[in-house]
């Protein structure tokens, strides 16, 4: 777990890099709504539809260190181009190839971390992996950020030492991964094409979720040209003010994800998905009414509160709800289901940004109809995830068990605060002596 810590650090620094400004890249390269939703479709999403093919790959071969190697190096590299390409077509082409081939990636890691886990750590380990990424990530962002901010020059010279970065981290990282120990899992079935229509029509659990992941995904991605618009031409944010924003959330999402864990692997995952799912619709309401750097660093806020609460729970979910021998496809299946709705919604929501604006409605109003539509449906969507089950029975209730953690929380608040008071009593307390003793003298 100390050599799958350490390539997860060295992957997210390296990443951290590039991976936040690709949208703000592609819009500052005079990308339209329309390129815009399918930049940032391809930035979220490709690596998950891609994973499919990878899935079966890792699942047949029952090895997953030279994917998860590959992933990293060959991403890295990939991404290099960028630093000769100037057009929008050609920049789409770079990212595209990149996280297609970053998708290997997924898979491998996630057949690993079944193994390396069960049920009742499962929460804890991914959140763990999870806070090891952000860290890794933030720092990287924040010096990239000031580091495009100062550059100046052209958009291919400001952008040419983060790349490099990326590629030499990425390089690391790959190297890194071959330190983790795997073993050989004999006699586990192989999934095939086949078994598709068989993983969606025999498991209630696994099938639901896709349904479900289909209409959240759609409706996430009609925001996501919005939130770069929004960001590049309505608050008109530098690169270092982005870069910050993504340190927001990411932080914010490391110290929820301390009881995100716990609270998974104590009283269930299901909880957690649905507060992470439902509160989306808050990002694209908050991003409607921003108009200075300000809303946008509360929307951040938010993000990070929402993706501690979902994400862990819902990788630990699909983890559970996945027959052991396919994990890997499972999850690149479930990620392809999900990733191919959100990539459709982000397309869709470019064009009909285009479209309306088209028809004569200004830039603001047809922002104002797009960010209603999305909000809505987000809404309808995250309450839908009312209706997935449990596999598993779990020790403790939620309200429970989030009244503890809370209470817990307290209490070592006010242990630090009695140590503290308790030092510096004992700080006066020889001042006063050494006072005394002056005096005497």
């Amino acid at each position: 777990m100390r050599a799958l810590e350490r390539r997860v650090i060295l992957s997210s620094f390296g990443s951290g890099f590039i991976s936040p400004f690709i949208s703000i890249y592609a819009a500052q390269l005079g990308a339209s709504p329309t390129e815009l939703g399918l930049v940032q479709a391809i930035n979220s999403v490709s690596p998950s539809i891609a994973q499919i093919p990878w899935g079966f790959v890792v699942d047949r071969v029952k090895r997953c260190i030279p994917f998860i190697a590959l992933g990293s190096l060959l991403y890295g590299s990939i991404l290099l181009l960028l630093t000769v390409t100037s057009g929008v077509r050609d920049f789409i082409l770079v990212i595209l190839s990149a996280y297609i081939l970053l998708a290997m990636a997924a898979p491998a890691s996630s057949y690993l971390l079944g193994e390396y886990s069960t049920g009742s750590d499962r929460g804890r380990i991914m959140a763990r992996l999870n806070a090891m990424a952000s860290m890794g990530s933030m720092p990287a962002t924040v010096l990239s950020g000031y580091m495009i901010y100062r550059m100046g020059g052209s958009i291919e010279e400001m952008y040419r030492i983060p790349l490099i970065l990326c590629f030499v981290f990425n390089l690391a990282a790959a190297l890194a991964v071959f330190r983790v120990r795997e073993e050989h899992i004999d006699g586990q079935p192989s999934f095939s094409i086949r078994e598709w229509g068989k993983a969606l029509k025999t498991n209630r659990y696994f099938s639901k979720l896709c349904i479900l992941s289909v209409f959240q995904g759609f409706s996430m991605g009609l925001g996501w040209p919005l939130f770069t618009l929004t960001i590049v031409k309505v608050v008109k944010a530098d690169m270092f003010q982005v870069s910050l924003l993504n340190v927001i959330s990411a932080s914010t999402a490391i110290i929820v994800r301390r009881s995100t864990g716990r609270l998974a692997d104590r009283a269930g995952r299901k909880p957690l998905i649905i507060i992470g799912r439902v509160g989306l619709f808050l990002i694209p309401l908050i991003y409607a009414v921003a108009r200075s750097i300000n809303e946008l660093i509360l929307v951040n806020f938010v993000v990070g509160i929402l993706t501690a609460a979902s994400d862990v729970a819902l990788s630990a979910y699909l983890l559970d709800i996945s027959p052991r021998g396919m994990r890997g496809s499972y999850t690149s299946l479930y990620n392809a289901v999900a990733g191919s709705s959100s990539f459709i919604g982000s397309t869709v929501g470019g064009c009909l940004l285009d479209s309306l604006i088209a028809m004569g409605y200004g830039f603001q109003e047809s922002m104002t109809i797009m960010y209603t539509v999305s909000i809505l449906g987000r809404i309808a969507s995250g309450i839908l995830y009312v209706t997935i089950e449990e596999p598993y029975k779990y020790p403790a209730k939620f309200e429970e068990e989030l009244k503890r953690i809370f209470e817990e929380e307290v209490e070592a608040v006010e242990k630090m605060i009695a140590e503290y008071k308790q030092v510096e009593d004992e700080d006066l307390e020889w001042f006063e002596r050494l006072s005394d003793l002056s005096s005497r003298r």
